[in-house]
């Protein structure tokens, strides 16, 4: 049913949550609330709602694997969803496409690093900046050829870090060899103090 008026969703009030923090991407949605639960509906293709699975939800659904994170921000792509803690551990799930979710699962011995994640996972690989990420955004630019993700953090102190699709520059950053993506973050060389 298409909507021509915003309406109040019910569903938070049977929750008993407070939206705080609201995303979209190009099929689902996800809300931080005022507690730090995270919250996801809509499409679950390639499991962009962190449920486990890819399945649809009408109506908003809590992350049970989240539920021991107090989240702060949340950011969505066209099929992903990154959850940032209070700690500033991100996290995220969904199409795997491009590395642009941060899980170099291949280097780790676990498979394809291109592997859809249907639960949340942390970005282990943003672990390794040492700095407290604030800040988390995806861009995707998708058509009919290939998927196109790239994701840039933002740290405490200003440092961005970029990773994802890099094949047109859109990361900012050099990549060698032919290469088209950047599997674990780079800094990008700009002073955003």
């Amino acid at each position: 049913m298409d909507e021509k008026h915003p309406r109040l969703i019910e569903q938070f009030r049977l929750l008993n949550l407070q939206p705080m923090v609201v995303a979209t991407g190009a099929w689902h949605a996800a809300v931080v609330a005022r507690d730090g639960s995270v919250c996801t509906w809509g499409w679950g293709r390639y499991g962009c709602l962190g449920h486990g699975n890819e399945e649809c939800e009408s109506v908003p659904k809590v992350v049970e694997a989240l539920i021991k994170v107090k989240a702060v921000h949340v950011a969505t792509g066209d099929y992903t969803t990154f959850v940032l803690s209070e700690d500033g551990d991100v996290y995220s799930f969904g199409c795997g496409e491009s590395a642009s979710l941060g899980h170099n699962t291949a280097a780790e011995g676990q498979g394809n690093r291109h592997a859809n994640v249907l639960s949340p996972e942390l970005v282990k690989s943003l672990k390794q900046v040492k700095e407290k990420v604030v800040q988390i955004s995806q861009i995707s630019l998708t058509n009919s050829i290939h998927w196109n993700a790239h994701t840039f953090a933002l740290t405490e102190s200003g440092k961005l870090y970029a990773f994802g699709a890099g094949d047109k520059g859109q990361l900012g950053v050099e990549l060698m060899n032919n290469q088209t993506e950047r599997v674990n973050p780079e800094r990008v060389d700009i002073d955003l103090e």
